[in-house]
């Protein structure tokens, strides 16, 4: 049997002056048990830093450094933070909060051998890496690098991808070990084209090389669970490479959808979107663990910035489902907006960003109640709405209750009363439009009985 990769995984940022956070924040990222987190879900107002924190922890990723090999001598930083390498002190500048001087700090935790459910009998290591940028004067007048990785060093397969995220055409003769976070930072940075995935797998299959046709299957396996409309990997109709010269429906991959057989190229936006992001993980899979058969099931960690983007609501409840299914190895830390994400995300590791008086502060262990209603999330920390109902209606409300409190009311403030007390007395109760319709029965019956000679 092929031996398991070694997982790395995330377990803590801590920053200090850097960008939206001033004081010493720390953005936890394991699960109840004390193991990483599979899935971690960043909740929090526009600006507050949640793309900051997915940027930081994907330059903080360790990168390995290795001597010459016509040098023998001992490499200074053996392992270090990605974001050493950086040479643009603008770059290292932005990283730090405006308008301060003195030292900004980066320090992440991760741990190797580790497994999301604990089985396993590997020796666990701690992993550290820290970066320390002074400022003086407006400029960068130090950056100082630390790490600690016991042992051989490992480097995780770190993907990433920001809110800006979209499909490419042609491009994977680009080298597979490259832009691997570049979406993250750059709204024009592409991604893998799936269709081009998709056809050079399915080539690699007819020529017969070995567990092409299994990777083929496991990527269309996974498509199939996340997109909808499609039922079975055969609605998914690989044509071959197009060829100058030849017709459109000659080739490229196509879909079969309740409205007819579509080339990717004609399907929406969103359908693109979330298509080209999750095969470009599996195809960064596929390129890094070139011997695995199924390399799908091996670690790595993905960082998503506005995972619901592009999604409707059934897509949101169902995504997390089925990139664990498909992903069982992969560490997700996500940003989202959306309800329905966090309602998902209550019985896993959740973070919510409060900004308050200039600083920013991160709640790694919001208090939570794993079966909320969607109303009760919006209403909840999580969100910080004052109410789930529609601004006119809550208005109406306040107003209600204003003159409900009053201990005297005029001849017109009674009347208003009444009509402000028949208006949310009519407000609907129900989940289901049936189901209100039956309430409203239910109501005009009571009401009816009560008058006078309806008996």
């Amino acid at each position: 049997m092929r031996p398991q990769s070694q997982p790395v995984y995330f377990t803590r940022l801590e920053l200090e002056n850097i960008r939206s956070f001033g004081t010493r924040q720390c953005f936890d990222l394991l699960d109840a048990h004390g193991r990483p987190a599979q899935w971690t879900l960043i909740l929090g107002d526009n600006g507050v830093g949640k793309t900051t924190l997915l940027q930081c922890l994907a330059r903080m990723r360790p990168v390995v450094n290795e001597a010459p090999d016509d040098d023998d001598g001992a490499v200074p930083h053996p392992v270090e933070p990605e974001l050493f390498r950086e040479e643009d002190n603008a770059t290292l500048k932005a990283y730090t909060r405006s308008g301060t001087d003195g030292p900004a700090s980066l320090r992440a935790e991760l741990i190797a051998g580790a497994t999301f459910d604990g089985s396993g009998r590997r020796k666990r290591r701690k992993i550290v890496t820290a970066i320390e940028i002074t400022r003086s004067k407006g400029r960068i007048k130090d950056v100082i690098p630390t790490a600690d990785f016991p042992g051989k060093p490992v480097e995780p397969l770190v993907l990433a991808y920001g809110a800006g995220r979209h499909m490419g055409r042609a491009n994977l003769e680009r080298s597979s070990g490259k832009g691997q976070i570049d979406s993250l930072f750059d709204a024009a940075a592409e991604l893998f084209d799936p269709e081009e995935t998709l056809s050079r797998l399915d080539y690699l299959r007819l020529k017969k090389r070995e567990n092409a046709k299994s990777k083929l299957a496991s990527l269309k396996a996974l498509l199939v669970e996340i997109l909808p409309y499609l039922d079975h990997p055969d609605d998914i109709d690989i044509r071959g490479p197009r060829l100058p010269g030849t017709d459109d429906d000659e080739g490229g991959v196509w879909i079969k959808t309740p409205f007819g057989v579509v080339p990717i190229t004609r399907m929406s936006l969103g359908y693109q979107t979330v298509m080209a992001w999750t095969a470009d993980i599996a195809w960064r899979l596929l390129n890094h663990y070139p011997d695995c058969p199924n390399p799908l099931l091996e670690p790595a960690i993905v960082i998503v910035d506005e995972i619901d983007l592009h999604l409707h609501p059934q897509w949101q409840r169902s995504i997390r489902r089925h990139l664990t299914t498909h992903f069982p190895a992969v560490q997700f830390i996500a940003t989202a907006h959306s309800p329905l994400m966090a309602q998902d995300a209550l019985d896993t590791n959740l973070a919510v960003l409060h900004a308050d008086c200039g600083e920013v502060a991160i709640v790694s262990d919001p208090a939570v109640v794993k079966n909320w209603r969607l109303d009760q999330i919006l209403t909840s920390e999580l969100f910080g709405l004052e109410s789930a109902r529609p601004i006119a209606v809550e208005k109406v409300i306040e107003r209600r209750n204003a003159l409900a409190t009053k201990s005297r009311l005029s001849a017109e403030e009674s009347t208003e009363l009444a009509q402000l007390n028949a208006q949310v007395h009519n407000l609907p109760t129900a989940e289901r439009e049936e189901d209100q319709r039956a309430m409203d029965i239910i109501r005009r019956a009571a009401a009816a009985i009560g008058q006078p000679g309806t008996q």
